[in-house]
């Protein structure tokens, strides 16, 4: 196991999950949560869950708190608030939803399998202009090969 996935591992011993389906459920029934998408912007614009917020992981901390340029007032006032933290596999978002834990977020979760769990449950996802996504197209884009010079010699 890398580094990269010790983290993971390690984060998820404090941090809770949700699974995509019950997520939607969740959606339906409680408006006042958050679903936070912590994944780089033209990842956002190509495919979201309705109602999400967006927020880059690089610009995170600084978005749930006052008094920053990167503030985002509805994270900022949500301490006490549901929050479910969204990334591609589940994997960054697991990272986040712990640094928001540290700053004293109380109700902070990872969804579990991430955007390809939503997907691969054949959940409907929005691009940046309102459209529902092709489940098909999303799912060639999510699974696609890790490119060879990023392979490990």
């Amino acid at each position: 196991m890398d580094g990269y996935q010790r983290l993971v591992v390690k984060a998820l011993r404090e941090v809770g999950e949700i699974l995509p389906w019950d997520l939607e459920t969740e959606i339906d029934q409680n408006h006042e949560l958050i679903v936070l998408d912590i994944r780089e912007s033209d990842e956002f614009e190509m495919m979201h869950i309705k109602g999400s917020i967006h927020v880059p992981r690089g610009v995170l901390e600084g978005a749930c708190v006052w008094n920053y340029d990167d503030t985002i007032p509805v994270l900022a006032q949500a301490r006490d608030q549901n929050i479910v933290v969204v990334c591609r596999s589940g994997n960054r978002s697991a990272l986040a939803a712990l640094t928001m834990q540290q700053m004293g977020f109380e109700h902070v979760r990872s969804l579990k399998l991430g955007i390809k769990g939503w997907n691969d449950n054949d959940l409907e996802m929005l691009n940046n202009q309102g459209d529902v996504v092709d489940i098909n197209q999303i799912d060639e884009w999510l699974n696609r090969a890790v490119s060879e010079d990023k392979l490990k010699p």
